[in-house]
């Protein structure tokens, strides 16, 4: 099978092109040139169209995203243009070749209110971010084939200077400040978020579905978790500070896995994920 992957040059495009090219033919493209991935600019509508014709893909994986709530809410247009227009210019020329697309979408589509949010549940965004990520959604979902993953906050690690995700945070040593610390997260392993898409593509499976970890958490104590594995003192501060633009986000945005766990895909608990995490970083 041939898998085209947008964005293949960040924290998730980094772990699908190294998983998935040992079972596929896979080509990986981003606006930045590195090693074995192409340049592409997603928000020009042309070039992606060119790219696609050129190369017939029969999955196109999309990753392309402005996912900082905070730039986000400082520069919509910017966020409208990374979160929909990309998306927009894929799926048009995915209907052109009636190639498969897989959308990387978010938690933070609902309003955080209660938590456990099946594929069934209305959407209610409560931020720039969420808009758009609902908007890029809708135009997908007009295709006949594609698959829309709606994951919760990922961790990992890909190696030295590479794009580590919230580890990054971690392996630099600097002061976090973290101004939500009681928000509900259920991090879950970028693997395991690799594997399950992999399977849904082999199964044949389209529409929405959700991917998270097994494990509910306050996002404090996840990061501290994290933390542990490379220092003892803590270096995650709690801060009141104001933002200079007011954000919201969701409170309790968990995810209800029970559609692709019904399909045989499981997910890691938190403490079995930093195990794995744990024997990587003494690999890499």
């Amino acid at each position: 099978m041939k898998i085209m992957i947008i964005g293949a040059s960040g924290f998730l495009g980094n772990k699908l092109f190294d998983i998935l090219s040992r079972k596929h033919r896979v080509i990986g493209a981003d606006i930045k040139r590195t090693e074995n991935k192409f340049v592409l600019d997603a928000s020009n509508n042309e070039e992606v169209r060119s790219f696609i014709m050129n190369n017939r893909p029969d999955v196109v994986i999309d990753t392309v995203a402005l996912t900082s709530s905070l730039a986000c809410e400082k520069n919509p247009e910017l966020c409208r243009k990374l979160n929909y227009e990309t998306a927009k210019n894929i799926a048009a020329a995915c209907k052109e070749i009636s190639a498969k697309m897989v959308f990387i979408s978010s938690t933070y589509l609902f309003d955080g209110e209660k938590g456990d949010y099946s594929e069934k549940d209305k959407v209610e965004p409560i931020n720039e971010y969420a808009k758009t990520k609902i908007m890029a959604e809708k135009e997908i979902s007009k295709l006949e084939r594609y698959i829309i993953l709606r994951v919760d906050i990922m961790y990992g690690y890909n190696g030295k200077e590479k794009p580590n995700g919230v580890f990054e945070m971690i392996l630099s040593e600097k002061e976090i400040r973290l101004r939500e610390p009681n928000q509900i997260r259920q991090p879950v392993l970028v693997e395991d978020v690799v594997d399950a898409l992999d399977e849904l593509i082999n199964k044949n499976q389209n529409g929405i579905f959700h991917v998270a970890g097994l494990t509910r958490i306050k996002m404090i104590d996840f990061l501290r978790k994290l933390e542990k594995i490379v220092r003892e003192k803590s270096q995650i501060k709690i801060t009141n500070e104001k933002s200079e633009i007011e954000i919201k986000i969701p409170k309790n945005a968990t995810l209800n896995i029970s559609k692709i766990q019904s399909l045989g895909i499981q997910m890691h608990s938190l403490d079995n994920g930093i195990k794995i995490l744990e024997k990587q970083l003494k690999i890499f």
